[in-house]
């Protein structure tokens, strides 16, 4: 029992760190806080869990084995992480696309989430990129980027770039089954509330509110519906939308 105790404590702190760099990627920052909690308490659990084991009493733990434990889970901790992201580091599996050669190793990577398929991420990543340049403008001031493995910056910013909606990325989407997720859902109310913002819309509405309800209403239908072409011109998405504004209106 005190062996299988170790082991999962360990197996926990692998997946906690693993969990923090796909988490960190994606939403592009280490230092959210629903990851730092999360995280946290994964590796205050292993500790507790490995340092128990150890224990001769149930519940009863010495201190030299919660401080050695801790020290250990840490260092263990930090090895994944630096493991993970020396990995990603590393440019892998390349596309070939007018005369470009772009690594999809971290747009790969930074979409195991969301797209739970190998073959389909690959599938989605390559679409992504071809999109990308075959748009004479964005070619011309991403190219540098993404031949030299910033696939990653590349998408963060294009997310926020006006011509986003006209590179039809929805027919990227259709073709692969993305699953909702947190991080997901976060990206993209990020992405509308920076367009709502400072607009007639917000001097009227609680943006935030609206992007909540927005959410709520889209994650009742599976992903690749809401990003069919020609879903917000639905009469199903201006229900929604109609719902969603006089929820938000401010008194």
């Amino acid at each position: 029992m005190k062996r299988i105790k170790i082991v999962i404590g360990f197996l926990i702190i692998y997946g906690a760190g693993s969990e923090y760099v796909d988490a960190s990627r994606q939403l592009g920052t280490p230092f959210s806080p629903g990851i730092m909690v999360g995280v946290f308490l994964m590796v205050a659990f292993s500790i507790w869990l490995i340092a128990s084991a150890f224990s001769k009493r149930k519940y009863h733990l010495k201190p030299m084995h919660v401080i050695i434990t801790t020290l250990v889970s840490i260092v263990t901790f930090a090895i994944v992480v630096l493991f993970s992201l020396s990995s990603e580091v590393t440019p892998r599996h390349f596309i070939l696309v007018n005369g470009i050669r772009v690594p999809l190793g971290k747009c790969i990577d930074g979409n195991v989430r969301i797209i739970p398929d190998l073959k389909e991420r690959e599938t989605f990543c390559e679409c992504f990129v071809e999109k990308i340049i075959n748009d004479p403008e964005l070619k011309l001031k991403y190219q540098g980027q993404l031949e030299h493995n910033k696939i990653d910056k590349v998408f963060n910013e294009i997310e926020t770039n006006p011509k986003f909606s006209e590179l039809g990325i929805e027919n990227c989407i259709t073709s692969v089954k993305i699953e909702w997720t947190d991080e997901l859902a976060h990206g993209m109310k990020k992405s509308w509330i920076k367009e709502l913002s400072e607009t007639e819309f917000e001097e009227y509405n609680d943006v935030n509110k609206y992007c909540d309800c927005i959410l709520e209403e889209y994650r009742k239908y599976p992903f690749e519906k809401v990003m069919e072409d020609g879903f917000n011109e639905s009469k199903l998405a201006k229900e929604i939308d109609d719902k969603c504004t006089g929820l938000s209106i401010r008194n």
